[in-house]
């Protein structure tokens, strides 16, 4: 089959699933107000121990807390603007309770043998690390999709591999992470030969009576990544037999099969639903880009409208070497038409530029106040007779 008949055919798989909702499409979005969110950004400014970290992924816990999962995170001490005594764990945990002006932030540093800060969860008997993506709290058990690293234990932004994914299932989330009874369950489906990559586990979201799984795809060495969707019956997320993967042409059981729902996108990202709109937001950053982009659907799965610029990062205006990743938006309780988007900064000289500069490496918040675009004079509304 032709690419041109593989797009046609999922669009019409899309179409086929918005068709079902017997809803027309809602009016285009737009960003009202994208502006930093320096007191939530501050909760995160811790100056001892834990000192900063990306992923910076976050999961609803039963008692209305939230858990936040980071990867690569510095420890120490900050002094003067710079960090000291550096070290690096390569995950970690915090947890978010209240809101508003009451909102505190723990964080969590279990202590290895040495005495000094340990990851939280560690490959059982397996070489490297792991780094956590995203998860869903299952009848009180965490799901947390986490990938297995390899590298060399230096600090610095790249020079590591990804080896393969697991689920870590863990019994009593709600308890502190070094508390934690846990068990990994190898995940089948995520695959990282240099040109045939497939990565799980950007989101996980809830959609009627399923569990909606998205990752990436790199079908050429170097080349472009693509968004994928998979899905697994609520409360079956752990039962791999029962996933399936959107196709050309719609649900399907192959994960070589899957249709990319949007080109050119990041590794990391989120699918917030936007009841207010009736829509979907997908938001991420492109690779080694200033921008946070975004694009809105009607269906959990596409289509996906075209990117358009959400934010763009002033950070990578300190320094040459300073680059953003890793946004992600979340729904913000006390406005139906906001989000609270989190990303990461990170430099091509980790160790040394965040040693000497404590604003690099930790996660910075972005609010944001979206609206709908009004129709132009003279224009059809859309589904009209």
């Amino acid at each position: 089959m032709g690419r041109s008949m593989r797009i046609l055919g999922g669009i019409a798989a899309r179409l086929a699933l918005v068709g079902a909702t017997g809803v027309a499409a809602s009016p285009e979005l737009s960003v009202r107000l994208a502006e930093p969110d320096e007191a939530f950004t501050e909760l995160f400014a811790n100056r001892d121990g834990w000192l900063g970290a990306d992923a910076i992924y976050s999961i609803p816990l039963p008692d209305d807390s939230v858990l936040w999962a980071f990867g690569d995170t510095l420890t120490g001490t900050i002094r003067n603007g710079r960090r000291s005594g550096m070290r690096m764990v390569n995950n970690s945990f915090a947890r978010q309770r209240g809101t508003g002006s009451a909102t505190r932030v723990q964080f969590y540093l279990p202590r290895g043998d040495d005495g000094e800060p340990a990851s939280t969860l560690v490959p059982p008997g397996k070489e490297g690390y792991y780094w956590p993506w995203d998860g869903v709290v299952e009848q009180g058990r965490l799901l947390l999709f986490v990938t297995r690293v390899v590298s060399s234990g230096e600090i610095a932004a790249f020079g590591w591999q990804l080896v393969d994914q697991s689920l870590a299932e863990v019994e009593n989330p709600q308890d502190d992470p070094a508390d934690w009874k846990w068990r990994e369950l190898p995940f089948p489906y995520g695959r990282f030969a240099e040109g045939d990559e497939a990565l799980w586990g950007l989101e996980i979201l809830r959609h009627e009576d399923w569990l909606y799984v998205y990752g990436t795809v790199r079908r050429r060495p170097g080349g472009p990544r693509g968004l994928v969707a998979a899905r697994a019956p609520a409360g079956a997320l752990t039962h791999f037999n029962r996933w399936q993967f959107l196709g050309a042409n719609g649900w399907q059981d192959d994960p070589r099969q899957v249709f990319e729902l949007a080109e050119g996108v990041g590794t990391e990202g989120s699918i917030t639903w936007l009841p207010r709109f009736g829509k979907y937001a997908y938001v991420y950053s492109p690779p080694l880009d200033p921008r946070i982009l975004w694009r809105t659907a009607r269906s959990p799965v596409g289509p996906w409208s075209e990117p358009a610029t959400l934010y763009v990062c002033p950070e990578t205006g300190w320094n040459p070497r300073v680059f953003c990743y890793a946004a992600k938006a979340r729904p913000t309780p006390e406005a139906d038409d906001g989000l609270l988007v989190s990303y990461a900064t990170n430099s091509f000289d980790m160790r040394n530029d965040a040693l000497a500069d404590a604003r690099i490496y930790f996660p910075r918040f972005v609010r944001v106040r979206l609206g709908e675009v009004a129709p132009r004079e003279g224009a059809v509304p859309h589904g009209a007779p």
